[in-house]
């Protein structure tokens, strides 16, 4: 409802005041690798379909989503989380593929939404160090996630938040202007998250961050470098334990 709305809102803007003053990757984990948790040691994963919005930015500083650029973004993400995946020895599934667009579960709908939120509160803890967390790496989706595990009968959940902005023409001039003037004027910005979800318990095994000032997520080459930042350090499973 409207309050879920306004939250969403309010972790929004956090979430660009915090890579604003960050401009970094980070990883955080619980651990270096999958656990095995099937008979046949092979782990399931499943892509949840990345939570991508791409807005520009009008002269006036106001951001507006733009459809097209969003639907470049979700494809040229998932090509390369395809890519990245087919080298770890995990068996991968996409819930896109899976779900014709429209039709996911209701709680997957959720889980997303909730991914968000729970992903903002990481990265602000970062900031703020919060007394009950420490320096333990302790967060979860809850165990709604086990309707993943079911839906898909997979046992990891693999998802991604993604929000990048560019410059419209207008602003591209008056950011040109400004720089003669010696005013900084922020050209646009890409933030995102990636979370590991173990479905069996809605823990977070593994979360990595990015923002910063460039890349472009609506040209393969540049979508590609993001995803490889966003992916960087996943805990594949090691070589050759799976007899």
């Amino acid at each position: 409802g409207g309050g879920m709305r306004s939250l969403k809102k309010i972790v929004a803007s956090l979430v660009v005041l915090v890579f604003a003053s960050a401009c970094a990757t980070q990883t955080l984990k619980q651990t270096d690798q999958l656990v095995a948790k099937r008979p046949d040691a092979g782990q399931r994963i499943v892509v949840i379909a990345p939570d991508v919005e791409l807005s520009e930015l009008t002269a006036g500083g106001l951001k507006v989503p733009n459809a097209e650029w969003t639907e470049k973004a979700q494809g040229n993400i998932k090509n390369e989380i395809q890519r990245i995946l087919a080298d770890s020895n995990a068996n991968v599934l996409y819930a896109s593929d899976l779900n014709e667009p429209g039709t996911e579960s209701e709680t997957e709908v959720q889980l997303v939404k909730l991914h968000e939120i729970v992903g903002a509160s990481i990265i602000l803890s970062r900031f703020q160090a919060l007394p009950t967390k420490k320096d333990v790496f302790d967060w979860s989706l809850g165990p709604d996630a086990k309707a993943l595990r079911e839906e898909y009968g997979a046992d990891y959940g693999l998802f991604l938040f993604v929000r990048g902005s560019y410059s419209s023409a207008g602003r591209v001039a008056g950011m040109v202007f400004a720089a003669i003037l010696g005013v900084g004027v922020q050209g646009g910005t890409q933030a995102g998250y990636a979370s590991l979800v173990d479905l069996a318990t809605g823990e977070i095994v593994w979360f990595n961050t990015l923002g910063r000032g460039t890349g472009d997520l609506r040209e393969p080459g540049p979508a590609a470098e993001t995803v490889d930042l966003l992916l960087a350090n996943f805990p594949t499973t090691a070589n050759g334990d799976d007899g």
